[in-house]
């Protein structure tokens, strides 16, 4: 259904065009934001998530430099493509890429997934636990933190 496609010169402009619904706005940044923090940070690796032939999201992955786990970022889908099942579709294609690539993209043995959510975005949560996130009890800037161990 998606196509995770790394950022680069012939994508970012339009990594760069995505936007988050009004309503999302205080739980994401701007796809600018995400991009410039894998462009200019040395943790974050931002990719398009592409469907039917059209950029309608971003996505970003780190490995957590103290414990090895596989971190998801800045998953912001356009809001003109919403409610199409595209966010649990980009987080399913992040954890298979892990799954079939791992170690060779990061040089890091995939063993869990990670992300942080802020508490009051429940829509965000209920889709994490569906796709088997637990909440762990640890917080990250004021967000709670779900874990999942590789399949």
């Amino acid at each position: 259904m998606v196509v995770l496609t790394p950022a680069n010169a012939d994508n970012w402009r339009a990594i760069a065009r995505v936007r988050a619904a009004a309503g999302q706005r205080e739980w994401v940044a701007d796809s600018t934001y995400y991009l410039c923090l894998s462009a200019y940070g040395d943790l974050w690796r931002s990719y398009a998530v592409e469907a039917d032939g059209a950029t309608v999201g971003h996505v970003m992955w780190a490995v957590d430099p103290d414990d090895g786990s596989h971190w998801i970022g800045g998953l912001v889908i356009d809001s003109e493509h919403q409610r199409r099942g595209l966010g649990r579709a980009t987080v399913q294609a992040l954890l298979d890429l892990w799954e079939r690539e791992e170690p060779s993209l990061s040089g890091t043995p995939y063993r869990e997934a990670a992300l942080s959510v802020s508490p009051d975005n429940q829509a965000a949560i209920g889709l994490y636990r569906s796709l088997g996130f637990v909440e762990t009890g640890e917080m990250e800037d004021d967000e709670i933190v779900l874990r999942r161990p590789r399949a």
